[in-house]
C-alpha cells in the first residue's frame, strides 16, 4: 500500500509542479527549448490536468475506493503520453534545441517508467482493494 501511495504521490506532485513551472515560465522555457510558446503552454496544461487526475486517484486509494479501471486509464495515458513525447522529439528534432529534445525524451522515459511502476505496484493494490468489497 505504501508503494502505491508513493507512486501516485510522485505522479501527481511531479505533474502539478512541472505544469505550474511551465506555465509560469513559458516564455523562458520556449526560448530555452526552441518550442513554440503554444506548444509550451499545452505541455503545462496537460501536466496540470494529468496531475489533478492522478491526485484524485491518490485520494480514492487512501479511502480504499480506487477501482482498477481508473488506474488502467492512468497507465494507458502515461504510456500514450510517453510515446507522444518520443514522437514529438522526432518530429521537432530539426526545429528545437538539444535541450528541448532532451526534455521531451526524458519526459517520455519518465512516463513509461511511471506506467510500468503503476502496473506493477498500484494496479495489484486496487485489485486487492476491490476484492474486499466482493466478500
Amino acid at each position: 500500500m505504501k508503494q502505491a501511495r508513493f507512486i501516485l504521490t510522485l505522479d501527481s506532485t511531479g505533474a502539478l509542479v512541472v505544469g505550474v513551472f511551465i506555465l509560469l515560465f513559458s516564455s523562458l522555457i520556449s526560448n530555452l527549448t526552441g518550442w513554440q510558446e503554444s506548444f509550451t503552454r499545452m505541455e503545462g496544461f496537460v501536466n496540470l490536468i494529468y496531475g489533478s487526475y492522478s491526485g484524485i486517484l491518490l485520494l480514492f486509494l487512501r479511502r480504499g475506493r480506487l477501482h482498477r479501471t481508473f488506474i488502467l486509464i492512468l497507465i494507458i495515458a502515461n504510456s500514450l503520453w510517453g510515446l507522444q513525447c518520443f514522437a514529438q522529439a522526432w518530429r521537432l528534432k530539426e526545429e528545437v534545441t538539444y535541450i528541448g529534445n532532451a526534455v521531451l525524451l526524458l519526459e517520455g522515459i519518465y512516463l513509461l517508467v511511471l506506467a510500468y511502476l503503476e502496473a506493477k505496484f498500484v494496479l495489484p493494490q486496487c485489485i486487492s482493494n476491490s476484492s474486499q468489497y466482493l466478500k
